[in-house]
């Protein structure tokens, strides 16, 4: 912890530890003010003594008052948040989709340990991503599937997820997906409503469907048979149910 003091009589100033030497005439006093932070990585609990002593040849007959201690418990509190996008709102099934996510430490209390988690849904396939963090955070650089990762935060550090993936060619419907981020236990998050975030797309099924019609000849004699070749095709990127030749 670093700080600075300052004493009402005389009036005065300094930093750092206090060294001061006072005259103090009977029924004096000399106060004094100490500004400091408390260190955002600090745990456990915060303990200061502060002493008085008297110079040689003068006798105090009551040396027990003459130190001062405050103790404090530290309570580290660190408003985590996260946010999540693919930065589109419709997404066509059997293409791919790449998610941002950003989870974010806004202090006062420094993190060591928070979860970022991120279970996709079976719509989503070969799911594959890349975290890089920031402001001296720290996460998993790579990974595949769920995100289920550790990371360490300072106050203003931020640790980003870049998440790639195949929407499912026979999905329908919409594709919602959530990431969250939690403090570890002994922290507390004044504001647990943005510790999730999620988005969701309307999947819009697109398929380019072909056909060709052939009987192999350009001339035909009446009274003989012909025999067509009729073939149907999905180019994709969609998978088509109930399509009509």
């Amino acid at each position: 912890m670093t700080g600075v003091q300052t004493c009402a009589l005389p009036i005065s100033s300094g930093s750092g530890n206090i060294a001061d030497t006072v005259n103090l005439p009977v029924g004096a006093t000399a106060t004094y003010t100490v500004n400091a932070t408390v260190s955002a990585t600090a745990t456990g609990t915060l303990v200061n003594t502060a002493t008085v002593t008297l110079p040689g040849g003068i006798t105090d007959p009551t040396p027990g008052n003459n130190s001062a201690t405050d103790t404090d418990t530290l309570n580290p509190t660190a408003d985590l948040s996260i946010t999540k996008t693919d930065g589109v709102t419709t997404v066509i099934p059997g293409n791919s989709v790449t998610y941002t996510i950003v989870a974010t430490n806004a202090g006062p209390s420094a993190v060591t340990g928070a979860t970022v988690a991120d279970t996709f849904p079976a719509t989503l396939t070969g799911v594959t991503w890349t975290c890089v963090a920031a402001g001296g955070g720290s996460c998993t650089a790579s990974g595949s599937g769920n995100i289920a990762d550790t990371v360490n935060l300072p106050v203003g550090a931020t640790a980003t997820y870049t998440v790639t993936a195949t929407v499912s060619a026979t999905a329908t419907g919409t594709l919602a997906n959530t990431a969250t981020v939690a403090p570890p236990g002994g922290i507390t998050d004044p504001t647990p409503g943005n510790n999730s975030a999620s988005d969701t797309d309307t999947l819009n099924p697109t398929a380019d469907l072909s056909i060709t019609k052939t009987d192999g000849v350009t001339t035909a004699i009446p009274g003989n048979t012909v025999t067509y070749t009729i073939v149907a095709t999905n180019a994709g990127p969609s998978a088509v149910t109930g399509a009509t030749v």
